[in-house]
């Protein structure tokens, strides 16, 4: 049978080519930019913005705009990738358990996604030496909360909580891939158990309603969470919050996880393989 390793190596040129293609687009767009502000002289860019007309401090403040931009549509571009190879016949006719191609597949994701940043994050420090100097790796990196210092114009950081905040980021990223799967699943499940044949439009629909309910209930239970830590915060004597959010976090991919891994196994193989 195929071990764990022979497919993530699998998983990961698949994915790699899609990096490679993101982060591409990536650089050209702050080659053109860049270009575009030295040569017109504005650094007024729709999103994009600096009171300081010059390329170093116009990078200094659009970094992370840019970054967050790309992240997303890289994190879409995977969470695309992942309900490919879930809801494939050719990836489920090998002799694996599913459930194991599932983890191999969110896993390959997940790395891409850190490789991708980190590729990302060496971009920012060559834009940011004209301003920040050999302090530029870790400016980049505090202006996400993943440096234990502090620099001028940035403090979400701190020396105790900027763990948490990695931590909160590797969370956010398979919350989301965690979801877009369950989704994927519950709507591929309820569209096929319909007495009527289903249509794309349906299956949409159903999408658009399980998107709708979870983004409904996540509205209802954060602002509870966000309550506790304000009684708490006395009591438990924290500075920042984020570590209380990871626990929470943690809970919600743990039944999530769980729950997609139960729907591969009991619904998604059995379909896939009597097609």
């Amino acid at each position: 049978m195929t071990n764990f390793g022979q497919l993530f190596k699998q998983m990961w040129s698949q994915k790699w080519k899609y990096l490679y293609l993101i982060f591409l687009i990536n650089l050209f767009a702050v080659v053109f930019i860049s270009v575009f502000a030295l040569i017109t002289k504005n650094y007024n860019l729709f999103f994009f913005y600096s009171t300081d007309h010059d390329l170093g401090h116009f990078w200094q403040s659009n970094f992370i705009n840019l970054t967050m931009l790309f992240d997303l549509a890289f994190c879409a571009t995977m969470c695309w990738q992942n309900e490919k190879i879930n809801t494939s016949q050719t990836w489920h006719l090998i002799p694996v358990d599913d459930r194991k191609i599932y983890i191999a597949n969110i896993t390959s994701s997940l790395i891409a996604c850190g490789v991708f940043f980190f590729l990302q994050q060496v971009v920012n420090t060559i834009l940011l030496i004209p301003t920040q100097g050999m302090q530029s790796l870790a400016y980049v990196f505090q202006g996400f909360g993943l440096y234990p210092r502090t620099f001028p114009g940035i403090t979400n950081s701190s020396q105790t909580s900027f763990i948490f905040y990695w931590f909160f980021i590797v969370l956010i990223i398979l919350s989301i891939y965690f979801f877009v799967s369950l989704i994927n699943f519950v709507s591929k499940i309820i569209s096929d158990e319909l007495p009527f044949k289903s249509t794309l439009w349906i299956r949409l629909l159903i999408i658009a309603v399980l998107v709708i309910t979870g983004v409904y209930l996540a509205s209802i239970i954060l602002p509870h969470l966000e309550n506790f830590i304000d009684a708490k915060k006395r009591t438990l004597q924290i500075y920042d919050p984020v570590w209380l959010d990871d626990i929470f976090l943690v809970g919600i991919n743990i039944i999530v996880g769980l729950l997609d891994l139960w729907l591969v196994k009991k619904w998604i193989e059995p379909k896939i393989v009597n097609r």
